[in-house]
Parts: structure tokens; C-alpha cells; sequence
């Protein structure tokens, strides 16, 4: 498939297309939708991007990744780093913003500027930039979130283990009533993170109530606008589970402007461990996860593949046998969870 072929598909002329895959901001949101819409089903791969990937190494890495303001990422990035830096690679970094068609847009680009590999933490479990880079056969490394019948190269902590170790701490200190908030799911099934939540549930012959499980943005914000809006549904719960400590920080604040104190009234565990977690008021009790290792890890993985003979011709995503490292998790006890008589 061509652009010419393209721009019959979509309607368009063949300059549209260029400035879709330019990122130009002369087109129109539900035109570029689906010009890119297009793009991802066709798998189609520019000339100019298909020419680089015949031409000499640049010593270049692509990194993605969601949130680059997130505490988390910053240290998985130092990992990356410490491993890239040795072996005299650059990095060239971008923030998709949990925008799918951002972090497609970047795959096209870090394509475009030759670079030999990329480490890319999906906004979803269906990334369409993962499912481009499968059918373009550029070395590449998936952290943090598996993806859906792709058997990609992989560096992972088990989501649903993070969750369960938070249910299982506020369970065994006497609370039942649990609220999880994890991030919205586009797959429209139930996340790992709220599979390991039911299943510390089930242990203790808890039914779930479905308006303690949310879903909110990863973030300060996410946190805030759940505890006011079950706060002014009269929503009743003691404990929560978060996500990520960003989503904790933001419940701290809700609970601080409605009046309740934490763990006075409310039970806190949060899912990261980043810095700011054990300088909060209280000290955050959290799932620690192996940030800097997440990141080192994916490095010597996607080097590994670039040096190996096969690393111009990478395994097929659907059928493939790709290397999976899972990493462990677990529970840091601070101040923020209080025991239930």
C-alpha cells in the first residue's frame, strides 16, 4: 500500500496524508483519525522510514513512554540510561500523554530518525504503535504493560500481585469495604490490578461492590475527583488501593479538603513507591515496584536483540518466542493504614 492508496481509502488527497504523517496541525482531528486509522490496519510504512532501516546503526534508542512528569518513569528512565550510557547509545525520549494516536505518531517519528531500537511503555494493552512496530520489524522492548496477542519482548511486574498485596494489608487490619482505583481500561474487560483486588476479596469471602471499583486518570488529579464524587454519592469505604502513589497523593488531598484523616478515617496503600511517598503526611504505605531494574532490564534485553544476528529480523509478534522477564513487588509498611477492631 502506497499514500497514493491511502488518500482513496480515507477521501483525502495525498498532501493530507503527508501532513498526518508529518504531525502537521493543518488537519482536522476527525480526519487525522482516520488517515491513522488507516495507516495502523495497513500496517503501511513510509519510503523514507523503510529506507532507514536498510542504512547504518545511529546509536540512537527511542524510548516511550506515558507521563514523563511521573516519578516512576523518571526512575525507570535512569536505568535505561545507566545501561545505553555505557555502551555509548543515545536516547531519544518521548511523552505519548496516554494519548494512543501521540504514541503512534512517535513511533512513525522515531522510525523516521533511524533510531536502532525502541523501549516503549504502552498506554493500553492494545497499543496500536506496538502492533506497527511488529509489522515494521524494528527492534523493540515492552515494559510495564503486556500487550493483548502480541508476544513481544517483555519487562514486567505482575499488576495483579501489586493489587492483591494492597488488599490483603487492609483486609488483614479489618477493612471490608475497599475502594480500588485503577486506570480506565479500554479493553473493556477487568484490568490485572482489579483481578489481584477480587482475588484478595474472594480470600476473605468479600462480595465486590461495583462502586468501589473506579477508574480514574494516573494521577493527582485521578485521585481527587474519585474521593469527592463517591464522597458526595454517600459511597461508604475505609480503605483504598491505588494504582499508582500519584492517585494516593490525590486521595491525601480529597481526604484533607473533606475533613478526614488518614489513617484516622481513612486507610491508604498506594502502588509505585516513588520518593515523595515516604515524605507525605503520614508516610504512604505502598507496593514497592524495582523502577531503576525495570528500566536497566529493558535496556540489556533491546541491546541484546540489536547485537544478535536475528536482530535484523525480529521474531514475529504473533507467533514468536520472546524473552519475559517479570520482576517482583513488595509491601512497604508506613503510616497510612490503621487497624480496624
Amino acid at each position: 500500500m502506497n499514500i497514493k492508496e491511502i488518500a482513496k481509502l480515507a477521501g483525502v488527497s495525498k498532501s493530507t496524508v503527508s501532513r498526518v504523517l508529518n504531525n502537521s496541525s493543518l488537519v482536522a482531528q476527525d480526519t487525522r483519525k482516520k488517515v491513522l486509522d488507516i495507516i495502523n490496519e495497513s500496517g503501511y510504512l513510509p519510503n523514507s522510514i523503510a529506507r532507514s532501516l536498510k542504512v547504518k546503526k545511529t546509536k540512537t534508542i527511542g524510548v516511550i513512554v506515558p507521563d514523563i512528569g511521573n516519578p516512576f518513569y523518571f526512575e525507570v528512565l535512569r536505568g535505561i540510561e545507566k545501561v545505553l550510557d555505557k555502551k555509548g547509545f543515545n536516547i531519544m525520549l518521548c511523552n505519548s500523554e496516554y494519548d494512543e494516536e501521540k504514541e503512534l505518531r512517535y513511533a512513525y517519528l522515531l522510525a523516521a530518525k533511524k533510531v536502532d531500537g525502541i523501549i516503549c511503555a504502552p498506554c493500553s494493552e492494545s497499543s496500536k504503535a506496538v502492533q506497527n512496530l511488529c509489522k515494521w520489524g524494528i527492534p523493540f522492548v515492552v515494559f510495564d504493560i503486556p500487550q493483548v496477542n502480541l508476544a513481544t519482548n517483555l519487562v514486567v511486574v505482575d499488576h495483579s500481585e501489586c493489587s492483591y498485596l494492597a488488599a490483603k494489608h487492609l483486609l488483614e487490619n479489618g477493612h471490608t469495604n475497599i475502594l480500588s482505583i485503577d486506570v480506565p481500561n479500554p479493553q473493556k474487560i477487568e484490568s490485572k490490578f482489579v483481578l489481584g483486588y477480587l482475588k484478595a476479596l474472594r480470600e476473605y469471602n468479600i462480595l465486590p461492590k461495583p462502586e468501589l471499583i473506579q477508574k480514574a486518570s494516573p494521577d493527582i488529579t485521578g485521585g481527587y475527583s474519585i474521593i469527592k464524587k463517591l464522597n458526595n454519592q454517600k459511597v461508604y469505604f475505609t480503605g483504598v488501593i491505588t494504582i499508582c502513589d500519584l492517585v494516593a497523593v490525590g486521595v491525601y488531598k480529597a481526604a484533607k479538603k473533606l475533613g478526614l484523616k488518614i489513617p484516622d478515617d481513612l486507610s491508604v496503600v498506594g502502588n509505585d513507591d516513588i520518593p515523595l511517598a515516604r515524605y507525605l503526611n503520614p508516610p504512604l504505605t505502598t507496593i514497592r515496584q524495582p523502577k531503576y531494574p525495570l528500566g536497566f532490564r529493558s535496556a540489556k534485553l533491546l541491546l541484546s536483540q540489536i547485537e544478535s544476528k536475528s536482530g535484523t529480523e525480529p521474531y514475529d509478534c504473533t507467533q514468536g518466542q520472546p524473552t519475559i522477564i517479570k520482576l517482583g513487588v513488595r509491601l512497604i509498611q508506613r503510616c497510612s493504614v490503621k487497624r480496624r477492631n
